[in-house]
């Protein structure tokens, strides 16, 4: 199994030989979009963000939960402790974004749900709704994408290949 954290300021997916790639983020990783879709560029199907919020954002972050399943085609799993040190509401969203399993707020409650994680990667290959793929966006010829912001750039032959979409996974989505 690959090493979730193989040094201390990178994010990696882990799987085990020929399973679908799962990783983890804790708490606030999930405000930085960034994060998620380094994990989803590199292979993960599934994403669990451990958190303990006891605040009112709690409100929020399903919405990023939902929303990172989304632009990044992965399940999300948030989840969240129940009171006293959090306010509950975990769930389970699909890559486009149906809550598949909730927990009510604040009590202690067990989430459990059954998935395919094939289906990101069916999503991934024909589209969130059979239309937006995000994975395969350029056209083949088309030039890179300035990323002034990051000093850097999206090569379209590397973004097609992180996420499984037209071969391996490699390292490394921005330049």
């Amino acid at each position: 199994m690959e090493p979730l954290y193989p040094r201390k300021t990178s994010r990696r997916a882990a799987s085990t030989g020929s399973w679908p790639r799962w990783s983890l983020t804790i708490c606030y990783d999930a405000w930085f979009p960034e994060v998620t879709r380094h994990l989803a560029w590199q292979g993960a199907d599934l994403v669990l963000n451990l958190v303990r919020t006891p605040t009112a954002d709690r409100a929020q972050e399903v919405v990023l939960a939902r929303a990172n399943a989304i632009v990044n085609q992965v399940f999300m799993a948030s989840l969240n402790a129940a009171a006293p040190d959090g306010v509950g509401r975990s769930l389970v969203v699909d890559p486009e974004g149906r809550v598949r399993a909730e927990t009510g707020s604040g009590t202690e409650e067990v989430l459990t749900d059954v998935v395919d994680l094939a289906e990101a990667r069916r999503v991934r290959a024909h589209g969130t709704a059979g239309l937006t793929r995000v994975w395969d966006p350029f056209e083949d010829g088309a030039p890179p994408l300035e990323l002034p912001l990051y000093a850097g750039r999206i090569e379209p032959g590397r973004w097609r290949r992180g996420a499984g979409v037209g071969g391996e996974a490699a390292r490394g989505v921005i330049e």
